[in-house]
């Protein structure tokens, strides 16, 4: 896939999300600023600063959630690297992730975890939920239930997502 190829896929996909966004029908010609920026930079134009885009649209809780986040390549690497260790080593236990994960599904009692994750130790699960809520990747809106808050799952997606393309191929793994 060419350049223009990828231009072309980025200016269909900013207009379905341009359309759900404002309701209009699926032909509207508009894209969002940060897809229309990522095109740009594409083409090499004025406005080609250096720029990480992420999105997402889908279902959830009853709900479709349309996100869109644009942030400057300075803006990442100045950011307070302990906040994004912490976020990091929060999601770097394959229990956590498990967690999170199904948090994304939809909030859940600690029994409903527990259950879901084959945790016998409630102890081992508290410890878990106790290192993600520090985080802040989950919270607990009452007593006894976590969730992943609505403006963090596209986000949490996104850091899932890109986890897929950091990590080396494992032999006999699909790439």
């Amino acid at each position: 896939m060419d350049a223009d190829d990828i231009s072309r896929s980025l200016a269909e996909l900013g207009r379905r999300v341009a359309a759900l966004e404002a309701g209009a029908p699926a032909g509207t010609p508009t894209a969002p600023p940060a897809v229309e920026k990522l095109l740009e930079r594409l083409r090499g134009g004025p406005d080609s600063a250096d720029v990480v885009l992420y999105a997402g649209v889908g279902g959830w809780d009853g709900q479709t959630l349309a996100w869109q986040v644009e942030r400057g390549w300075e803006e990442i690497r100045q950011a307070p690297a302990e906040r994004s260790a912490a976020v990091l080593a929060a999601l770097g236990n394959p229990t956590r992730v498990r967690i999170a994960v199904e948090l994304l599904r939809r909030r859940l009692t600690t029994a409903e975890l527990a259950h879901r994750l084959n945790q016998p130790s409630t102890g081992q699960l508290f410890h878990h939920l106790k290192e993600l809520l520090a985080a802040g990747v989950v919270h607990q809106p009452e007593r006894g239930t976590y969730a992943v808050r609505e403006q963090q799952v596209i986000p949490l997606l996104t850091v899932l997502s890109a986890v897929l393309d950091l990590r080396p191929s494992v032999p006999g793994e699909e790439a």
